[in-house]
């Protein structure tokens, strides 16, 4: 059953970038991050309410590490994420921003001291690889032009934070439960984005059934479900055989984004999407933390 949940968790995790792609077509960046993890919140907070039996906030060092984590991984990251994917094919966003596993690895070696290792060391040289392939469109000439646009490099800053955000979050869970942490860190994230949600002007008397049911689709199944299921399975099987299954996303969201949105499948795709799960795939035989 755990291998289920497992391959589950990697096909809900995938359909991420086409249900925010289908949802910001009628409703606003802020908008959309606001009211997804609002009511994330709510649902994480119902959960460990009843799976722990209390709600208890955190406090002193603690509670710096939920709010610091909530800033970083919800106000900024998922702001950031969600501005560039408005502005970048869904197809491309897929495989770029789950390399973030390769980058935790490298800057844990190069900040923490922790061993790379060749294997390692050979996976994330491929994911990077391959991400900048995915950016360049198979062009190299457009790195030496400067040729990116707004969105990408909103994409590649959220590597960055993600890979920061998972080393932070590896001191935080020594005294939170992952529930307790999703929780309390969806919860802070959320509430400094009322304002710019708020400002924009967008109604959402015209937001499509469409984009309700992308919403409905993320909340639900792109932040709480899966989540769960990961960490049920590293439970189960081990923190190196649960990762596995996240090498799966990337392809599968380019897949769907193809399928869902009629995206074009490239060859300058397919290229990236190989060197992308090749080098997940050795950087998490060590057992990473998951990317989304």
């Amino acid at each position: 059953m755990s291998y289920v949940k497992l391959v589950l968790m990697a096909v809900i995790w995938s359909g991420v970038f086409p249900a925010l792609s289908i949802l910001l077509r009628s409703m606003d960046v802020f908008a959309a991050v606001f009211l997804r993890f609002l009511s994330a919140a709510v649902v994480l907070l119902i959960l460990l309410r009843w799976r722990e039996g209390r709600l208890r906030l955190p406090s002193g060092r603690n509670l710096g590490y939920a709010i610091g984590l909530g800033l970083l991984g919800i106000t900024f990251y998922n702001s950031l994420f969600t501005a560039g994917l408005a502005r970048v094919e869904a197809s491309r966003a897929a495989l770029i921003v789950p390399t973030n596993p390769a980058f935790t690895a490298l800057f844990a070696a190069l900040f923490l001291g922790e061993r790379l290792g060749w294997v390692r060391a050979t996976g994330v040289v491929l994911s990077v690889s391959g991400a900048l392939w995915v950016l360049c469109r198979g062009e190299p000439r457009h790195f030496a032009l400067l040729e990116f646009g707004i969105g990408e490099l909103f994409l590649v800053v959220c590597v960055f934070a993600w890979s920061a955000y998972t080393l932070i979050s590896r001191a935080a869970l020594a005294s939170f439960s992952p529930l307790a942490l999703s929780a309390w860190v969806t919860l802070f994230g959320v509430l400094p984005l009322g304002l710019p949600a708020g400002l924009e002007q967008a109604a959402l008397a015209q937001v499509s059934w469409q984009s309700w049911a992308a919403m409905a689709y993320l909340v639900l199944f792109g932040t709480v479900l899966p989540n769960l299921w990961y960490y049920e399975g590293v439970k189960a099987l081990g923190a190196a055989r649960a990762s596995q299954f996240i090498n799966l996303v990337p392809p599968l969201a380019a897949l769907e984004s193809v399928w869902l949105l009629g995206e074009p499948a490239t060859p300058a795709l397919a290229v990236g999407a190989l060197l992308v799960v090749a080098g997940l795939y050795l950087t998490n035989r060590s057992g990473s933390v998951p990317a989304h």
